[in-house]
């Protein structure tokens, strides 16, 4: 008689296990040369008259900062929606796929993220009519958005559903109630859903490590200022799994750790608009609406350097 077969993992089955998991190096690799396949495309395409020196390209790493402001937003929009916490990080996966293997110079941030959001909620059925979409917030049309699906949906892959680390976490939360103290994790949990999941949402993790794991990193992550309680997680850990295994995931969550102290640093809007300003200046040199931002700029400055004659 035939020993049965394992039964792999629902997540281990999905798209997200199976095509969206990377390792940093992976995710550079694509990225720079994403970008500049996007720079001889733009280069190619510009008039002469108008080239842009390379050095004034975005390089990958502002296109991903200037998409991770973005990323942020959605966050704000989320809340101010009252949709749920998996509309919202589902949303900000969506962005990060996308834009993975496309570029700020083919689309900008601005215009995807609200699509993105749009199709987030349709995926976790918190459905919204795109006209009450546009009211609430206070958009001047909805066509963009619904244009868009269609290219959003091809940069996805078609692949819609997201697993992130909300669901694992409050299982973790239940099951950890036997182990630990009860009253600081309640307070953990807190700062679990309300910040460190959210935190890490905005860095390189979600397309690196699995949610499951995610969640044990952000329980460590919430913990820090709670004196014992890390060791307490640890102990639970240890208890849950044989030696090797815990050893090996406490491993995994050190790793997590140490790249969300490196990868979290929040895009300020000021950034955020010197960025978007040069990709403008780089990616449509010729426009009058760039010809009249420069006229603008000078302005600014011209106000600037009266203002500070008179003072």
């Amino acid at each position: 008689m035939s020993t049965p077969t394992k039964k792999p993992a629902i997540y281990e089955e999905s798209t997200q296990y199976q095509h969206w998991r990377f390792s940093p190096e992976q995710l550079w690799t694509i990225r720079n040369k994403r970008t500049e396949e996007a720079i001889d495309r733009v280069k190619k395409n510009q008039k002469k008259d108008s080239e842009v020196d390379d050095e004034k390209f975005l390089s990958a790493k502002e296109e991903l900062a200037l998409c991770r402001f973005y990323e942020k937003q959605l966050e704000g929009m989320c809340k101010h929606l009252k949709f749920s916490d998996m509309v919202m990080a589902t949303a900000v996966i969506y962005m990060k796929r996308f834009f993975l293997y496309n570029t700020v110079m083919d689309y900008h941030p601005k215009d995807i993220f609200l699509t993105c959001l749009f199709l987030a909620t349709k995926s976790e059925s918190e459905r919204i009519s795109i006209e009450d979409f546009g009211k609430s917030l206070r958009l001047p049309s909805t066509e963009g958005v619904l244009n868009l699906e269609f290219t959003v949906s091809q940069g996805l892959k078609f692949q819609y559903y997201v697993h992130h680390p909300f669901r694992p976490a409050y299982g973790l939360f239940l099951d950890m109630q036997q182990s630990v103290d009860v009253k600081t994790l309640k307070l953990v949990y807190k700062h679990v859903v309300n910040h460190a999941i959210p935190d890490m949402l905005l860095t390189d993790l979600p397309l690196i490590y699995q949610p499951s794991q995610l969640a044990l990193a952000a329980f460590m992550i919430a913990s820090k200022d709670h004196a014992g309680f890390q060791d307490q997680i640890k102990n639970y850990i240890q208890e849950k799994f044989n030696e090797s295994n815990s050893e090996k995931l406490l491993s995994i969550i050190n790793g997590i750790m140490e790249l969300f102290t490196e990868d979290h640093k929040p895009v300020l809007q000021e950034e955020a608009k010197k960025i978007d300003y040069r990709l403008r200046l780089v990616t449509y040199p010729d426009t009058t609406l760039n010809k009249k931002r420069l006229a603008e700029k000078g302005n600014e400055e011209e106000d600037k350097k009266k203002k500070a004659r008179v003072d």
